[in-house]
């Protein structure tokens, strides 16, 4: 067991993207983090911070690897407070170019991972009468992607789940929502889009409505508003962080 002070709040996919900053904005607000796929070097900065956190691994593509998540949790503190799922992976294919497999894919690690997820976090949350979980999503939810077609689609699709599941779990005191985002300033996205290149990132940024990327700090403080107890009133909703990009 570990200690018995403070919230404990689960972070997914925690070794990159929005995790490590997300992971230091709950741990000074005093939550202990289970973090899964979190590597040695964030454990030991977050410890060097004075921040309670153990790793966590498995496949959360799956119904039992979810489960196993939310139970060794709960055998290890007896609580979950929140929850942040960061789902997702693309494969760019216009509709009609996207075979069978790629759309198979698709649904399993962009929409039955979240189905999965919440199946397995939201029973002890509503048992418990509060919790707050964010499912990361993509913007690409809200407006087609481009050359993205099926990766687009599994991603309204797990808007809508979001959705669903937020409304049946809302008068037991549990808030559930979704965070898509685009156009952010991490290593994945400079890659895909170009940006990595100095004189292409300009060309870039000129998409965004606010002409700039969005950071991976200014996510973590927008999520974790969403899941450290001081916005209670706001669930099933889907936010897209895109710089304007997708109204």
């Amino acid at each position: 067991m570990g200690s018995n002070d403070g919230p404990v709040a689960i972070i997914t996919q925690a070794n990159d993207y929005v995790g490590p900053a997300l992971s230091r904005v709950m741990g000074r607000s005093g939550f202990r983090l289970v973090l899964h796929g979190a590597g040695d070097q964030l454990i030991e900065s977050l410890a060097a911070d004075d921040i309670e956190a153990s790793t966590a691994n498995g496949d959360l593509t799956t119904a039992d690897g979810n489960r196993a998540l939310v139970a060794s949790t709960l055998d290890r503190y007896g609580r979950i407070d929140a929850a942040c799922y960061v789902t997702g992976v693309i494969v760019p294919a216009t509709f009609l170019d996207t075979t069978a497999e790629q759309w198979q894919f698709l649904q399993r690690v962009n929409l039955d991972a979240v189905f999965h997820a919440l199946q397995a976090v939201l029973p002890p949350m509503a048992e418990a009468g509060t919790g707050q979980v964010v499912v990361f999503t993509s913007a690409a939810g809200a407006r087609n992607l481009r050359g993205a077609a099926a990766y687009s689609a599994t991603r309204a699709g797990a808007n809508a789940v979001v959705r669903a599941a937020a409304q049946d779990v809302a008068d037991r005191g549990v808030c559930v929502n979704a965070i898509g985002t685009n156009f952010m300033d991490f290593p994945a996205f400079l890659r895909a889009s170009g940006a990595d290149d100095p004189k292409v990132r300009p060309e870039v940024e000129k998409r965004v409505p606010l002409r700039r990327l969005g950071t991976m700090e200014e996510l973590a403080e927008f999520a974790a508003v969403l899941l450290d107890g001081r916005s209670r009133f706001q669930t099933g909703q889907f936010f897209s962080y895109s710089g304007g990009w997708s109204t």
